[in-house]
């Protein structure tokens, strides 16, 4: 059995070469850098989450541009061009507003899938106690990989606005993905993952 100090060394050794591989080796699709307009000012929100459940449980579900019916109180009401095709478009409701998104790039892989689209501008209120928030676009990659040697997902999303208040975009933001992600979740029986693959937790006990 390893000790302590030797399964920490060679986690730390493994993170830096899984870093190093990720950067040379990195697939993302397109920037999501965008250019706001006057008296409007970038926010950048970014979200983790991983789910002990196989990546398939949710690109099953999630695997359609045009198919939005995972994300709670999201209602696709058209879509043009061809499915999972950069170009595409779709436009429809969610929480009093409408929302229209062209697909940007989409990579599927069998170990992920990953998604950018494009946002225009809408105005709307996250509840009573909070002000009108104007947003004038955004830029969006939604990514869900295999982890654990499959047992598990990490997904993430990435996440530019251009709004005239940053802090509650940020909040509406976080709150959004938050509620999507983890509805989705309870929805597949998959629970939250701590952080710790499960066949890697005896480094940490002796």
């Amino acid at each position: 059995m390893l000790s302590t100090v030797a399964c920490r060394a060679l986690a730390i050794t493994f993170i830096g070469l899984a870093l190093t591989n990720n950067v040379q080796g990195s697939n993302h699709p397109i920037s999501n850098d965008i250019v706001c307009p006057t008296n409007s000012h970038v926010s950048f929100v970014h979200n983790s989450y991983t789910y002990n459940a196989p990546l398939h449980k949710f690109t099953d579900i999630t695997g359609s541009f045009f198919n939005a019916s995972w994300n709670p109180g999201v209602i696709v009401n058209s879509t043009t061009g061809t499915d999972n095709v950069p170009g595409a478009t779709r436009s429809g409701s969610f929480a009093g507003y409408i929302f229209n998104e062209t697909l940007t790039a989409i990579e599927k892989r069998s170990d992920a899938l990953l998604s950018s689209y494009h946002g225009k501008g809408f105005t709307f209120i996250l509840g009573p106690s909070y002000p009108a928030l104007r947003v004038d676009g955004y830029s969006e990659t939604l990514r869900f990989e295999s982890i654990c040697s499959g047992k598990a997902t990490y997904i993430d999303f990435i996440t530019y606005t251009c709004s005239d208040n940053q802090r509650l975009t940020y909040t509406a933001w976080s709150m959004a993905h938050t509620s999507a992600l983890d509805g989705l979740a309870q929805t597949l029986g998959a629970t939250i993952l701590a952080g710790v693959c499960p066949e890697e937790a005896h480094c940490d006990k002796h």
